[in-house]
């Protein structure tokens, strides 16, 4: 399950119909920059290499469009990370392309450029919560071995396809402020959360699991279970009553609940 909702609704444009790995969640707690270079395996090779303003969201956009292009849909994915500044992210996307020759970059930035850094990959984490490992495409081993395999190929994808003219440096755009961790909305913040998804309590409680605008979490029987909140992401959480830490947490309001039932009924054998 995906903490960030605007990573979630990303996730969901793309009709993978799988689940993400909750790995990807420690693959981005640790980002500290939106801007780098991300790159996706396939079993045991790296097919993609791009760079992005917004490291959070765009590598699932390049998934999405690579995926369905794959016919065999038991391969494990895998997605890396490798932050830098802006001005950074031409050099390190053509030396990685260059590097590996992934048989989706059917083009480079730059083969002057391509001869500079590379990305330094600062973690990897598996695609799908039903796959079997991540297929070892960051394993130093395969990455050797694809490297080698590119080296020897007279003909690699980036050159197949049109070559970009410029080869020249990118003007590079204003940086952008520091990835905001998610952070617990409070005071009329969090009120006027309440007031625009919950409902209210003293009205007819529809669900097994409601959210009521005044903070509290209430079976349909009118048990009260603990309280909610939500972060700057409209992502809500549940604290059980007498925790004032979170437990659950989701992208969306429906899924909060959904989860919440879940552990109530696991908890106490009852059904809902």
């Amino acid at each position: 399950m995906l903490n960030n909702h605007k990573q979630f609704v990303a996730w969901r444009r793309q009709v993978f119909v799988r689940n993400p790995h909750q790995d990807l969640n420690i693959l981005y707690a640790g980002l500290t920059s939106r801007s780098g270079i991300y790159l996706i395996g396939c079993a045991d090779e790296i097919v993609y290499v791009g760079q992005s303003w917004n490291l959070t969201e765009r590598p699932f956009d390049s998934l999405g469009r690579y995926y369905h292009r794959v016919p065999d849909v038991s391969l494990p994915w895998s997605l890396a990370l490798a932050p830098c500044p802006p001005d950074e992210m031409h050099e390190r996307e053509s030396a990685a392309i260059r590097a590996f020759a992934p048989k989706f970059n059917t083009s480079i930035p730059s083969i002057p450029a391509s001869e500079g850094r590379m990305p330094e990959i600062v973690g990897h984490a598996a695609v799908f919560q039903d796959q079997i490992g991540t297929g070892g495409a960051f394993e130093e081993e395969n990455l050797h071995r694809q490297m080698e395999r590119a080296a020897a190929n007279p003909s690699p994808p980036w050159r197949q396809g049109k070559q970009r003219k410029k080869t020249g440096k990118r003007e590079p755009k204003p940086e952008l402020p520091p990835f905001d961790p998610p952070a617990q909305l409070t005071g009329e913040e969090l009120r006027e959360a309440w007031r625009r998804y919950g409902v209210t309590y003293d009205g007819p409680l529809m669900y097994p699991i409601n959210l009521c605008d005044d903070g509290s979490v209430v079976t349909r029987d009118g048990e009260f279970i603990g309280t909610w909140a939500m972060d700057q992401y409209d992502a809500p959480s549940f604290a059980p009553d007498g925790e004032t830490l979170p437990l659950l947490e989701a992208p969306l309001v429906g899924l909060l609940c959904m989860t919440i039932r879940d552990w109530y009924e696991e908890k106490t054998g009852e059904k809902l």
